[in-house]
C-alpha cells in the first residue's frame, strides 16, 4: 500500500468535490454577467426614452403649452425605469455576496482540515466522487467557526479512513444547528462504547439508576426534550431505555483454565476501562447496561466531537457500577 501526505489527499478530495459546486457558481456568475448586460441595455433604453420624451415635451409645449405636464410625465417614466434598475442591482449584489461567502466557507473548511492533518500520512486511494460532491455542496453554506471545525474533522477523517462517515451522516450534520450540536457533544462526552474505530458495536449513555425517558440524565445536561431533539435528527434511537450486555467488559472464564478470563475493554472519555468484580458476582451472569444508544450515524459523527468534562457524571457512573458490585478500572497507557 502506498502512503502519501494527508494534505495532498485532502486537496484531492477538494478538487473532486469543488467541481460539483462549480456548475452552480458558474451559473450565478453567468447570470451576473447577463444582468450587467441587461442593465447596460436598459440604461441605454432609458437614455433614449429620456431624449425622446424631452423632444416630445418640447413639441407639446410649443403646440399646446403643455410643457409642465409633459415634464412631469417624463420624470415619472424616468423614475420608474431607475427603480427597476436599482432592484436589479440589489439582486445582483445579493447573489455576488452569497457566492463570495460560499467560497469563503469552503476555503475555511478545507484550510482547517489541512491544519488538522498537516503532519500525517494516509493511504493513496481514489476519493469517492459522490461523497465529495455531497460534502462540498453542504459545507458551502456552513459559516460558523464551530461547525466548520466539525466538517473539517469529517473531511480529515474521510481522507484517512475512506467510508468512515456515510452520506447519510453528512445529511444529518448538515441539518444540525449550533445548539443541537452542543447537546450532541454533551451526549458523546457521557457515552461509553465497545469496539474499535470503525467497528463500534455499541455506544450509549448509561441512564444510571433511572430511565432517561423520565429525565434521569437531566441534571447532566440531557433532558427528555433535548433527547427528543437528538432523536429527531437521527443521532440516537427512539428507545431511551435500550440495553446492551456489557458482560464482556467484566470478563468470561476461558474453558479449561481456572484463573484466566477474557474481557473486552470499553471506552469512556477517550480512555480504556474494564469492570472488576468487587464481590462474588458470577462471571457468566448477564450485565444489562441500560441507556440512550447512538444510531450508526451518531456513532460515525461521535468520532469528530471534542469531549467536554462533566465531573458530576464521572462520579455518578462509577457509583452506579459500584452499586452493581463492579469497579471501573482504567487500563494503563490508554
Amino acid at each position: 500500500m502506498e502512503w502519501i501526505p494527508a494534505v495532498d489527499k485532502i486537496l484531492q478530495y477538494a478538487a473532486s468535490g469543488i467541481g460539483s459546486v462549480a456548475g452552480p457558481m458558474l451559473s450565478s456568475w453567468k447570470a451576473r454577467k447577463e444582468a450587467k448586460a441587461k442593465m447596460i441595455e436598459a440604461q441605454g433604453e432609458a437614455d433614449v426614452l429620456a431624449v425622446r420624451a424631452e423632444a416630445q415635451s418640447h413639441a407639446l409645449s410649443i403646440l399646446a403649452s403643455g410643457h409642465e405636464e409633459a415634464r412631469k410625465l417624463v420624470e415619472s417614466d424616468s423614475q420608474t425605469m431607475q427603480t427597476e434598475l436599482n432592484i436589479r442591482e440589489i439582486i445582483e449584489q445579493k447573489v455576488l455576496f452569497q457566492e463570495e461567502r460560499r467560497c469563503q466557507n469552503i476555503s475555511g473548511v478545507v484550510q482547517k482540515s489541512l491544519d488538522l492533518s498537516a503532519d500525517g500520512n494516509v493511504s493513496d486511494h481514489e476519493p469517492d466522487h459522490d461523497w465529495t460532491a455531497r460534502f462540498f455542496n453542504y459545507v458551502q453554506d456552513v459559516s460558523s467557526e464551530e461547525m466548520q471545525l466539525l466538517w473539517a474533522k469529517v473531511l480529515a477523517g474521510e481522507a484517512d479512513r475512506p467510508g468512515s462517515t456515510s452520506i447519510r451522516a453528512l445529511a444529518i450534520l448538515r441539518d444540525l444547528d449550533k445548539q443541537t450540536a452542543g447537546v450532541f457533544r454533551r451526549l458523546v462526552s457521557l457515552s461509553v462504547s465497545v469496539g474499535e474505530d470503525d467497528q463500534i458495536v455499541d455506544c450509549r449513555v448509561p441512564s444510571l439508576h433511572g430511565t432517561a425517558g423520565s429525565n434521569s440524565l437531566q441534571e447532566y445536561g440531557l433532558s427528555f426534550g433535548q433527547l427528543n431533539s437528538l432523536n429527531e435528527h437521527g443521532l440516537i434511537i427512539a428507545d431511551y431505555n435500550s440495553w446492551f450486555d456489557y458482560q464482556l467488559c467484566i470478563g468470561l472464564k476461558i474453558p479449561g483454565l481456572r484463573s484466566q478470563v477474557a474481557r473486552l475493554p470499553f471506552t469512556y472519555r477517550g480512555e480504556k476501562w474494564v469492570l472488576d468484580g468487587i464481590d462474588q458476582r458470577e462471571r457468566s451472569q448477564e450485565f444489562k447496561l441500560h441507556g440512550v444508544a447512538l444510531t450508526e450515524s451518531g456513532r460515525e459523527l461521535a468520532r469528530v466531537v471534542d469531549l467536554e468534562s462533566v465531573p458530576s457524571y464521572d462520579t455518578a457512573l462509577k457509583s452506579y457500577f459500584e452499586s452493581k458490585g463492579l469497579a471501573m478500572t482504567r487500563i494503563a497507557g490508554s
